[in-house]
């Protein structure tokens, strides 16, 4: 699809999470922002409006600068939940160093982690308490730990008592948390960019980095009103475009219950976009043709492609009536998928294409907060990761005779360096200040 000169979209313009949350709380207060199952067998799903988020988020920073944890580095570890994002926004407003760690790593990496990045507190969920118990002695730094759930340790409390204490400062007069000056320029996370210190690197982001890649990046494509979250949290792809730049934008925001039940939440909630990696892509794809082979469609489905195709070419677009059986289970509005953290095969794109899903393939790295590029809801150029955000520069160094060469980055997104390793930050720029991807 090229239409390369059409408009850029409106989007929320922003200075940090503070005040992302109290904007969207204030245009939106009962609009849906997070719904999610307390358990996949429930038939009732959870709603949270924009204004009880901002509260919930209020109230735990509100009490979290009471415990002290103004300026801490804090480790944040657990599957995506309301528990898991609310945390995240609430260390973010109250100057905290966040440090997202893969609640599936071994209890040594985690230690590891901890013990580089020097966390004096974790926030954790219930499904990695075990791990903590073998953790928390093992990491003399720290001294606080706060369950992102129910918890009967007497070493923790439960996110759901740090909020209503909070709650209460806040409603006998504690404004701490508003009236705390955000720096958005100083480190504000920590995010390693492989399981253990060893092997990866801590890239340091401040707000500046995750709000400019948020705000810039929202321009180039239209969010709907519905979304589905199912990667993890603790990387910048998740976080940054799934949490971030949805919740900025007043989308409702469905947590998933995990892989297993991803098809099938898909169908039931029925999003109107993803935010997904190649792998979920390449899954879907499969099973529509598995599908078809199985019910003797495949044949047909071949043919009402090329038809689709052909009729597209004349101005006449039926894709959704043709294709209205795939496109019921995955909910009957599923419109665009946004797909990043790996290449995918372009045979795959066109074929979404083909049956009225758009998929807009990007590029990004964690160093860049993440996103980079983006192709357009209404243009896609074949076999390109799209067109850079706003605000930054792209040049190739050393291209080939084809052009090809490695992605060099500069912009208020590009990382402010690599926890305690000023010799690998040097090496990752050039003489001109551009940040060396290695693509």
């Amino acid at each position: 699809m090229r239409n390369k000169n059409y408009p850029l979209y409106e989007t929320t313009v922003f200075e940090d999470f503070r005040i992302m949350t109290e904007n969207v709380a204030k245009k939106y207060p009962d609009r849906v922002a997070f719904s999610y199952k307390k358990d996949p067998r429930d038939t009732e799903t959870v709603k949270v409006t924009y204004s009880e988020a901002r509260d919930f988020i209020r109230d735990i920073g509100t009490e979290l600068i009471s415990m002290g944890f103004r300026d801490k580095h804090v480790a944040l570890t657990g599957e995506t939940s309301y528990e898991w994002i609310s945390s995240y926004f609430s260390l973010m407003s109250v100057g905290a160093v966040v440090v997202p760690i893969d609640k599936d790593l071994p209890a040594d990496d985690i230690i590891g982690i901890m013990n580089f990045a020097e966390c004096e507190a974790v926030l954790y969920s219930p499904l990695v308490e075990d791990k903590i118990d073998q953790i928390r002695e093992k990491v003399p730094t720290l001294k606080s730990f706060v369950c992102l759930g129910r918890t009967d340790k007497d070493y923790s409390v439960s996110i759901h008592d740090v909020a209503k204490q909070g709650g209460e400062k806040y409603r006998n007069g504690d404004n701490s948390y508003y009236d705390y000056k955000i720096d958005t320029e100083r480190m504000a996370t920590i995010v390693f960019t492989s399981g253990t210190t060893g092997k990866g690197k801590g890239v340091m982001l401040s707000q500046k980095n995750i709000v400019s890649d948020t705000t810039q990046g929202m321009y180039l494509f239209a969010i709907t009103p519905k979304t589905m979250s199912v990667l993890p949290p603790h990387h910048t792809y998740g976080s940054t475009v799934n949490f971030v730049g949805h919740f900025a934008q007043g989308s409702e925001i469905y947590i998933s219950s995990g892989l297993k039940y991803f098809m099938n939440e898909v169908k039931e909630q029925k999003p109107q976009h993803l935010v997904l990696v190649p792998l979920f892509v390449e899954t879907m794809h499969k099973r529509i043709w598995q599908n078809a082979e199985k019910t003797g469609k495949a044949g047909l489905l071949r043919k009402m492609i090329k038809l689709s195709n052909l009729l597209r070419k004349c101005g006449i677009d039926l894709r959704r009536k043709l294709f209205k059986s795939i496109h019921d289970n995955f909910g009957g509005k599923l419109e665009m998928i946004i797909c990043g953290g790996a290449s995918l095969n372009q045979d795959i794109i066109d074929f979404f294409e083909a049956i009225g899903i758009t998929i807009l393939n990007g590029y990004g790295i964690t160093e860049c907060a993440p996103l980079v590029s983006c192709n357009r809801n209404k243009y896609q150029k074949k076999g390109s990761v799209g067109i850079p955000i706003l605000g930054e520069q792209i040049k190739i160094r050393d291209p080939d005779e084809n052009g090809e060469g490695e992605i060099c980055v500069k912009g208020p997104n590009v990382m402010l360096g690599y926890y305690k390793d000023p010799e690998a930050t040097a090496q990752a720029f050039d003489e001109e200040g551009y940040f060396r991807t290695g693509d």
